[in-house]
């Protein structure tokens, strides 16, 4: 079966929609470069704007036209939010929200066995697939949710409370990723600054143990924190720490 995956909004949705390609590619399917040429079509969606929400349900008119007989499935924040919304739009098989996302590819192809990562605070092994496709820069998911209430902000509501990946599956995976190929690593969430809180670390060490971690594993390593005054600096490498 061809898939076509697409995202609008931050990073972890790219992120995850990598993830995805990785797991149905694993599964035997082939990725479509276009929307007009696949069987199933897969968007990770936002709402963190107005303009966001009218992008999706843009790109699945669009698709629809152009693909009349392509399954769509969308998840993602709009889906979350407004499922009956997308439900009605023309070509719309699935509305995943996304604390089923995990399970995403199993409902696109009930034979294949893996899932999205699934967050909790338990240190069990899993299987988190790599997320670099067709690219030298690779985005990890890190952590997902926001503990914050910010009244202006959809995320706490789309996303739920803040949850993060362990440390050393995240350094697994950059690992394999620099012996694949890959040259940047992006570390991904929806508050990175609120890394590892769900662990009961120390909140101005968790991040930066989390970096002192992954650092040396990728020739590069990239990420963002909108609250800087929640990490504190990493004592072995200051002159990098902006």
């Amino acid at each position: 079966m061809k898939i076509f995956l697409d995202s609008i909004g931050c990073r972890l949705n790219q992120s995850e929609i990598e993830t995805m390609a990785r797991q149905l590619l694993a599964a035997g399917h082939q990725l479509a470069d276009n929307a007009a040429e696949a069987d199933q079509i897969i968007l990770n969606s936002c709402a963190v704007t107005k303009q966001a929400t009218k992008d999706t349900r843009s790109k699945v008119r669009r698709w629809q036209r152009e693909n009349d007989s392509a399954e769509i499935t969308v998840t993602g924040c709009h889906a979350t939010l407004a499922p009956d919304a997308i439900a009605v739009l023309p070509g719309v098989r699935n509305v995943v929200p996304n604390k089923d996302k995990h399970a995403l590819v199993h409902t696109i192809d009930p034979t294949a066995s893996l899932a999205l990562p699934v967050f909790d605070n338990e240190p069990i092994i899993r299987d988190f697939r790599q997320a670099g496709i067709g690219n030298t820069r690779a985005f990890i998911k890190v952590q997902d949710g926001c503990k914050n209430k910010c009244t202006f902000c959809v995320t706490t509501v789309a996303r739920g409370e803040s949850v993060s990946r362990h440390s050393a599956d995240i350094v697994t995976e950059i690992q394999n990723l620099a012996a694949a190929g890959y040259k940047e690593a992006v570390l991904t969430g929806v508050h990175l600054g609120s890394y590892g809180h769900d662990f009961a670390l120390h909140r101005h060490a968790a991040l930066a143990s989390l970096f002192a971690r992954t650092v040396g594993n990728c020739p590069r390593l990239f990420y963002t924190v909108g609250k800087p005054a929640l990490v504190a600096p990493p004592a072995h490498a200051p002159a990098i720490w902006l």
